[in-house]
């Protein structure tokens, strides 16, 4: 098989990421053919033993498979080619060609805000059903209309608690004045900000250090970066993620849609379907830490706090309609909700 990439026409986009094109030296592609051969670049800011590598290695076993080794996936985790931000831009541009979309994106693509609403999404089973329904669909290619990414797939990071070093969260008066991380993302901050708390943008690999240091006196973080990212070192109390869910967004596998389209078909067909099917199985890894890491957290000192849900949803109902008005998605805001199990 004989995989191609068209040219570009017109001057060549800068290379995204401090320290990007170091990296990848030589063997950075931009745009021609590719003959008999096809280097694809899926990076990550998440660390290694995160779910998203569980589904970026079963992504590369099955491509490199079903292409005869002539396609080859390099995966880079723990941000190591840059922030999200950086990786979103490096996919536009060409550098990178896979990556997972999260808050960062919705600055590009303002759609994406609606599945980030926080409370809205009320865990596993309704993220699921938005994914792999029509909304997903849909949100999908209003995503690649506003910024030119291709979904692929969809990844989940789980279920989000609210997460805190001195103040148990219980109601949303035990969150006012707080200095709380939150991923970048407009609709995040005001989320927060309705709830009475001082949210503060903080980059994923730096919330430990931020906690630890007194910079964000909680944060918000999915249950399983809670693990990974150690945070269980450096805070003592989390909300229960089983009676309210932060956050419980897809995340979308995302490819620079021209680059995509400009790939033959055999070579599309490879991609998509090995995304599809690897992404059926990250979410089955992230079912099944969900399952176990309570126990675990439990056993290092954090302590669960019960939580009022409804008040915390009342508080935050209007960013839902407003943000939904703003961005042209009261459709899909209505379709969520019909959604909820």
């Amino acid at each position: 098989m004989t995989h191609f990439l068209k040219a570009r026409s017109g001057p060549p986009r800068r290379l995204a990421g401090i320290g990007l094109a170091a990296l990848l030296g030589s063997t950075l592609i931009s745009a021609p053919a590719f003959a008999q051969s096809l280097t694809l670049r899926f990076a990550m800011i998440t660390a290694e033993t995160f779910p998203y590598m569980d589904g970026a290695n079963r992504f590369k076993e099955l491509v490199e498979e079903r292409s005869g080794g002539e396609i080859e996936v390099l995966l880079y985790p723990g941000a190591q080619l840059g922030n999200e931000r950086e990786i979103n831009e490096a996919i536009l541009e060409g550098s990178v060609q896979i990556g997972i979309g999260a808050g960062a994106m919705a600055n590009l693509a303002p759609i994406y805000n609606i599945v980030q609403v926080p409370f809205l999404i009320r865990g596993q089973t309704h993220m699921e059903a938005i994914a792999l329904g029509e909304i997903g669909e849909e949100l999908a290619r209003r995503i690649e209309e506003q910024a030119g990414f291709r979904t692929l797939a969809w990844f989940s990071t789980g279920d989000s608690p609210i997460e805190t070093v001195d103040v148990p969260v219980s109601t949303p008066a035990d969150l006012q004045g707080l200095r709380i991380r939150v991923i970048e993302s407009p609709v995040l901050l005001d989320a927060m900000r309705a709830l009475g708390a001082n949210p503060t943008p903080t980059a994923y690999t730096e919330v430990y250090t931020g906690l630890q240091q007194g910079v964000i006196e909680g944060a918000h973080l999915d249950v399983l970066s809670v693990d990974t990212l150690n945070i269980g070192e450096v805070i003592n109390y989390m909300t229960d993620w089983e009676q309210m869910t932060f956050v419980s967004e897809p995340r979308p596998v995302i490819m620079s849609a021209e680059f995509f389209d400009g790939l033959d078909e055999e070579t599309q067909t490879i991609i998509s379907e090995a995304m599809i099917e690897a992404a059926a199985y990250e979410r089955e890894v992230v079912a099944g830490r969900m399952s176990e890491i309570r126990d675990k957290l439990v056993a290092q000192g954090i302590t669960i706090t019960d939580v009022d849900a409804d008040a915390f949803i009342e508080l935050v109902k209007p960013v839902w309609y407003s943000y939904a008005e703003q961005i042209g998605a009261t459709d899909l805001l209505e379709q969520i909700i019909a959604a909820t199990p």
